[in-house]
């Protein structure tokens, strides 16, 4: 008897546990893998193109400090003061103008990213050394230029690189207070880092450093407590790295900016203690010529120019606000920490819980990141957090996936012996538990209920264990050839079973391993020994019809049932055996159109409890001979046609001619009462 013990309404599947090795395991998988995401080629180039982009866009626009403001040499500005529309043309008188209107104003260094190259005729040039003379906080801008040497004394094809700085004209760069070059890549390349010291020569300060040194002069380092904002710039300048990530405060003009008709025309604001950089700088596309790519700029193309650039890296320098990148050996720790936090993580949750807090961890890191750059202008890779949580994400659900395999076949392993196979995947499958409603299936099927003959008697004789020694051994010969033969066995009580084939569609091919499985058993148990000498003749009843199959029972104990009047009938066929000296019957339903299976009819049955009649064969190992079976369908005949005296002579008859028919010897005893025969031929049984 199958039995499904639960505790309603589930059967609960066993959480695996996870041993402590496969947690470092998984754990130094995540941490490599975040190691890979931070180092392996093109890592950097991923943060640097959609990581940084997105930090800057979420963080989006702030105040620039005011301590930096940027005066305009643009066209508006030309047409304002009447002067070409070619910014090159414009006279030096009106730079000379713009610093004279600055330093009035208060400004501490004024730096001019405008390269005057040579001497211009008029008195143009002469205004302005004077006035960067009176100012004496003047940066110029000096250009770079690379020249290849051939080294002859070497040979080949050697050559040598040397970077010169080309100082503006000599009146001017002999007053200026500096002269510095501004080195920036050329477009197509994006600006994100700016040098405050020129790479090839690590003493020559670039504009915006140049500038702050015009401003402190002299300064003890390191900073005192009561050092100003300038003084600890100053110091962090000499000590500090000569390259630096720029910290934008927004897109093109996000620095305030005065134009310089805005300076000339009007009343010049208030620039005490402020750094002014004269450049080119304008308000729309196409007028821009001196501009660079860069994170932050405008979606109609406009980017920022060099001294857009120039007065952001002063302002970073100044505030120390310029992005920082941890180190290392900080990186390659905190992964480490990470994967283990993940790792113990993932590994207690199953997937669906699992999913949610991948998708919640992949958005803390991610505003964890905005929110360092954010306040700490710390720049944190993105990468390696997200791609550790996906790989922790995916460890613990293959693992547990693993793991739970292995539980669900042992549990498979458990209970295959006791239920049907697509029970077994259910309950395998479905965690939840198995309801009795949800697992029952109403199916047409054939059923076969086998009884052991003389069983009983052995249980007196026996001991409860060799008892049960011998149980197992009928069984295991009883079951083969009904598994052979795809049957599912759903019930064992005592001496008897019931066993199920499900017909999945019109056809014989059910029908006919029903009936294979009943011949097949006779022949497996017909050399079965049992103590005594005696074996166990088992007789066998066929029938095919509906029947509902699935648990049967309530609260805590089920039992896995096909329920049915089939279940009944065939039940009823298979103890007829008993009276017809049969080992095998089945009903007409069963063997009709069936080929290459040796059978004949054996009459119509009125069984015990039912009131109609069913007609019945029997099944066997061997043909009945032709002379025999004639004279039995002779006598089957003359029954239906109601002729008792026909009948019982062919009997008779069949008797002769084979003495251990026992069908036949049936017959001439219910004829010879003449109390069992129905009007229409049917035999009349009771049950025994």
């Amino acid at each position: 008897m199958a039995v499904v013990e639960v505790t309603p309404p589930i059967i609960p599947v066993p959480v695996p546990r996870v041993q402590s090795w496969t947690y470092v395991g998984i754990a130094g998988v995540v941490w490599l893998l975040g190691l890979a995401a931070w180092q392996l080629p093109g890592a950097e180039r991923l943060e640097r193109d959609v990581a940084l982009p997105w930090l800057f866009a979420s963080r989006g626009a702030r105040p620039a400090p005011p301590e930096a403001v940027i005066v305009s040499i643009d066209s508006e500005s030309g047409r304002r003061l009447g002067l070409p529309s070619r910014i090159s043309g414009w006279p030096r008188s009106v730079y000379a103008q713009l610093i004279r209107r600055c330093n009035a104003a208060g400004a501490d260094v004024i730096a001019i990213d405008v390269f005057f190259a040579r001497a211009r005729l008029g008195a143009g040039d002469g205004e302005l050394e004077s006035a960067i003379a009176d100012a004496g906080n003047v940066v110029l801008f000096g250009r770079m230029r690379r020249e290849v040497q051939v080294m002859a004394a070497v040979g080949g094809d050697a050559q040598l690189l040397v970077d010169r700085v080309d100082r503006p004209h000599r009146r001017f760069a002999d007053t200026a207070a500096a002269v510095a070059p501004f080195v920036l890549p050329k477009a197509p390349a994006r600006v994100d880092r700016v040098w405050l010291y020129h790479p090839a020569a690590p003493l020559l300060a670039t504009l915006p450093a140049a500038a702050l040194r015009v401003q402190v002069p002299g300064v003890v380092c390191p900073p005192q407590a009561d050092s100003t904002a300038l003084q600890r710039a100053a110091c962090d300048l000499s000590a500090g790295e000569p390259e630096r990530l720029l910290n934008f405060y927004g897109p093109p003009h996000a620095v305030r900016v005065l134009s310089a008709a805005d300076v000339l025309l009007d009343t010049v604001p208030d620039l005490r203690g402020r750094a002014v950089f004269i450049g080119h700088i304008e308000k729309y596309f196409p007028d821009q010529l001196d501009s660079f790519p860069t994170v932050v700029g405008r979606a109609d193309g406009l980017d920022l120019s060099g001294v857009e650039i120039a007065a952001t890296a002063y302002l970073n320098l100044l505030r120390q606000e310029f992005l920082v990148v941890p180190s290392a050996g900080a990186v390659a720790g905190g992964l480490a920490l990470s994967a283990l936090i993940l790792a113990a993580m993932f590994l207690a949750l199953h997937a669906l819980p699992a999913l949610a807090l991948a998708a919640a961890l992949a958005a803390g890191v991610s505003v964890s990141a905005l929110l360092a750059f954010s306040h700490l202008n710390l720049w944190l890779p993105l990468a390696p957090g997200l791609a550790q949580v996906a790989a922790a994400l995916v460890g613990g659900i293959a693992l547990r996936a693993r793991a739970s395999g292995r539980e669900r076949a042992q549990v498979v392993a458990a209970i295959r012996p006791y239920l049907p196979a697509h029970v077994v995947q259910a309950v395998v499958r479905d965690a939840q538990g198995v309801s009795a409603g949800q697992r029952s299936r109403t199916l047409h099927a054939v059923c076969l209920v086998s009884d052991a003959a003389g069983y009983a008697g052995l249980g007196e004789r026996l001991r409860a264990r060799q008892l049960h020694d011998l149980a197992n051994r009928y069984y295991a010969a009883l079951l083969e050839p009904i598994q052979a033969q795809s049957g599912i066995v759903t019930d064992i009580v005592g001496d008897s079973a019931l066993a199920l084939w499900p017909l999945v569609h019109a056809g014989v091919g059910a029908r006919l391993r029903a009936c294979r499985a009943a011949l097949g058993l006779q022949a497996a148990l017909a050399d079965f020994e049992v103590p005594g000498g005696a074996g166990l003749p088992t007789r066998v009843g066929l029938h095919v019809g509906e029947l509902v199959l699935g648990p049967v029972g309530a609260g805590a104990h089920f039992e896995y049932r096909a329920i049915g009047d089939v279940v009944n009938t065939a039940s009823r066929i298979e103890a007829l055996n008993k009276q017809l000296g049969t080992q095998v019957l089945a009903s007409a339903e069963v063997v009709a159109g069936l080929t290459g299976i040796d059978c004949r009819p054996v009459g119509r049955f009125v069984l015990a409890g039912k009131a109609q009649a069913l007609e019945l064969f029997e099944l066997t190992r061997a043909p009945v001979p032709a002379l025999t079976r004639l004279l039995f369908d002779k006598g089957l005949s003359a029954c239906a046609a109601g002729d008792v005296h026909a009948a019982l002579v062919a009997f008779q008859e069949v008797l002769a001619a084979d003495p251990r028919d026992s069908v036949a010897g049936f017959y001439v005893r219910v004829l010879g009462r003449g109390d069992s025969l129905r009007e229409d031929g049917a035999v009349v049984t009771v049950k025994v």
